[in-house]
């Protein structure tokens, strides 16, 4: 095999090393300029418009609000009660409260009720606050009720009865009720006493 001469030499060895295109110039050598680079800018940021907010359109009617519950209105009571009431025995009045809550304590009432051999404990004080006529049938659910003494507080039934007037017992099914004059009236008048005692000894004695 013949060798390679200078120039091919030349030529093949350089193909190895340097795969672009090498042009020889008669005494000088090319030598093949850098690849050129190119400046990438950065880019610029997007600017985004917001969006405005949408506008409720004028067609959308108002919701409905639902409807309220109605609240329970709780009656005010008609009668207060105070006593143990082991008799059964409805000592009735109409007055101020706090004239009532003493009342257990008034001496000249006690005096009454010893006189017909009640305890205190054996009556239930029976204020009705509403100051219109008790109700007969009312009071029978509020407490139990075996007698009314009721001073100067009326009362009304559907029960048939007599007439009720000031010191005459009248029955209202089983149960005799006394109607007197107000303790107050009561307390200096001896006429008025005598007449209550007479209507209390056909009840009690």
């Amino acid at each position: 095999m013949s060798g390679l001469q200078a120039d091919e030499l030349s030529s093949e060895f350089l193909k190895n090393f340097l795969p672009e295109t090498i042009f020889l110039v008669d005494g000088e050598m090319t030598v093949p300029a850098p690849a050129r680079q190119e400046t990438i800018k950065p880019e610029q940021p997007t600017i985004v418009e917001p969006v405005a907010a949408a506008k409720p359109e004028a067609h959308i009617k108002d919701i409905p609000k639902l409807p309220e519950i109605p609240k329970e209105v709780t009656a005010p009571p008609k009668y207060k009660t105070i006593g143990e009431n082991r008799k059964g025995v409805a000592v009735l009045v109409t007055m101020p409260d706090e004239a009532f809550m003493h009342l257990p304590q008034l001496g000249f009432l006690q005096k009454i009720l010893t006189a017909i051999g009640l305890q205190p404990a054996d009556v239930a004080y029976v204020n009705n606050l509403t100051g219109a006529n008790a109700v007969f049938e009312d009071l029978q659910q509020t407490l139990q009720v075996n007698y009314i003494i009721s001073f100067a507080s009326r009362v009304e039934s559907n029960l048939p009865h007599d007439k009720f007037t000031l010191y005459n017992p009248v029955m209202l099914g089983a149960v005799p009720i006394v109607f007197s004059h107000s303790l107050a009236d009561l307390e200096h008048d001896q006429d008025k006493k005598k007449l209550l005692w007479g209507a209390l000894q056909k009840t009690f004695l």
